[in-house]
């Protein structure tokens, strides 16, 4: 008997800019086929899609959803989808990934107080239609795209106020009873431990209980983690770890013993070796090239590689 072929879900990484976690793609050049893509795909953050143009729909793993100009989507990280236009028509788009979280981070401290740590929906997308354009999140998600797209010398406080605000108005949105509940996914068994290692990645993280998460043999989960995400469970932590480590280490005056410690790396010898394997430099050589390169300067030191987008699929 001939084996069912598996779906394959993609992961798309945007590494955003650890000094100011936001990523833009706009243009003419992003009109959307009317091919149906044989693969959903996922990413690793908040995508803000706005469609500007024509019509077409966006499959989801259970669910389909129509979409016409002037529509505004909130897809939450690890929630595998697809785009297509109506036949004959080629929609068009401009996206932005932002880490809500991080970007709000050093707003003031009142202010970040208030606002609280970002919603991790990550069951389901948010669809405004131009007739609810009256809604602060979508005003907020073209605030933020704007201030992306046109920078000017205020752009990046202007940035993060925009993110806490989007942070307290989810927060509001996400408090009603309506709010839908999580799903295990048949496409993408894995979303419970990456969910799991991006909001617990200081704690300890061991193969056994992350597989547990997805109801998965240890040996089958290793093999799946690796051919989806290119990486062993325990270089996806450690990756996640030094991450957020750059972003302290751009971010606050904490030093270096105390960032590793803060990210579940206690170890200062193994901090210093995952951190110059991964960025090519020392911790203590990484902050120095963030005040050398002032802000909003790309390093060239990449956590992840980089394998979201460069084009729109044809």
């Amino acid at each position: 008997m001939a084996r069912t072929k598996r779906d394959v879900v993609e992961y798309r990484i945007y590494d955003l800019p650890v000094d100011l976690p936001v990523f833009t793609l706009s243009g003419d050049q992003w009109r959307i086929s009317d091919t149906p893509s044989s693969r959903l795909h996922f990413h690793n953050c908040l995508e803000i899609g706005f469609c500007h143009s024509d019509s077409g729909y966006i499959r989801f793993e259970d669910e389909v959803v129509p979409f016409t100009k002037g529509d505004v989507f909130l897809i939450p990280r690890h929630v595998p989808h697809t785009t297509c236009s109506v036949k004959g028509c080629r929609s068009l788009w401009s996206y932005l990934y932002a880490d809500l979280d991080a970007l709000s981070r050093t707003v003031l401290d009142a202010a970040r107080s208030a606002a609280g740590k970002t919603v991790q929906w990550s069951s389901r997308y948010l669809k405004f239609t131009a007739a609810q354009q009256t809604s602060r999140i979508p005003f907020l998600a073209r605030c933020m795209m704007d201030e992306a797209l046109h920078p000017q010398a205020e752009s990046t406080q202007l940035l993060r106020v925009y993110a806490m605000a989007m942070n307290m108005e989810l927060s509001r949105h996400f408090s009603s009873d309506a709010q839908p509940m999580s799903k295990p996914s048949k496409l993408f068994p894995l979303k419970p431990a990456l969910e799991y290692i991006l909001d617990h990645y200081m704690e300890p993280c061991n193969t056994e209980t992350l597989a547990s998460m997805c109801h998965l043999s240890q040996t089958h989960f290793r093999r799946l983690f690796l051919s989806c995400m290119d990486a062993t469970p325990l270089q996806f932590v450690i990756s996640t770890r030094i991450y957020q480590a750059c972003i302290l280490l751009a971010n606050t005056n904490d030093p270096v013993l105390t960032i590793a410690q803060a990210v579940g790396m206690p170890s200062a010898s193994s901090f210093n070796r995952n951190f110059q394997q991964l960025m090519g430099m020392s911790p203590r050589q990484y902050r120095a090239s963030l005040d050398q390169a002032g802000d909003n300067t790309r390093r060239n030191g990449e956590v992840l590689a980089y394998k979201g987008w460069t084009l729109p699929d044809k």
